[in-house]
């Protein structure tokens, strides 16, 4: 199998591994002010990595709009499950401000990066396609006969002592 053809699932556990937790900490950082502390931010991480996972297994070989639905229900729990995990977070303080700040973040950037991810995850399917339908079915190969190069041994190129040539010293000396 071509390299190319697993791009879209790597794309997509990638971009899903970034976006989880940014929209998070960035909706958090909108409603309270502050970013939250080093654990609430692995915490995140680790949901993201779990997120990205199921977001592949659920969004692989669908068309646009069940994938994107697919994604917005995944990025939905995945942002409601770090909700609670920074909540129970000792150093990120409950929001002082509006939580509408929060809200709205969510309600935007989830379904524009779920929309974003499969559309990218898709654009990506069809350029492999595209890649591989123009690149040769056979590669020319060499035998491998040909391959191999045979070498002296360290031993053996050293310099001649004595020898019958003619510019050597003479082979008795």
């Amino acid at each position: 199998m071509s390299r190319t053809s697993h791009t879209p699932d790597a794309f997509t556990r990638v971009a899903a591994c970034g976006v989880v937790p940014a929209v998070a900490v960035g909706a958090h950082a909108t409603a309270s002010g502050e970013m939250p502390g080093s654990g609430g931010v692995v915490l995140a991480a680790a949901i993201g990595l779990v997120a990205a996972g199921l977001l592949e297994i659920l969004t692989r070989g669908r068309r646009l709009w069940p994938a994107t639905a697919a994604a917005v229900a995944v990025l939905t729990s995945a942002q409601v499950a770090i909700h609670g995990a920074l909540a129970a977070d000792a150093t990120h303080v409950a929001h002082g401000g509006a939580p509408v700040g929060m809200l709205v973040t969510h309600l935007v950037a989830i379904p524009v990066s779920a929309l974003l991810i499969v559309v990218g995850a898709q654009l990506l399917a069809v350029v492999g396609s595209v890649v591989r339908s123009l690149t040769s079915p056979t590669i020319a190969r060499v035998p491998a006969s040909v391959l191999l190069l045979r070498t002296q041994s360290p031993a053996a190129a050293g310099p001649a002592v004595g020898g019958a040539g003619v510019r050597g010293p003479p082979a008795g000396f």
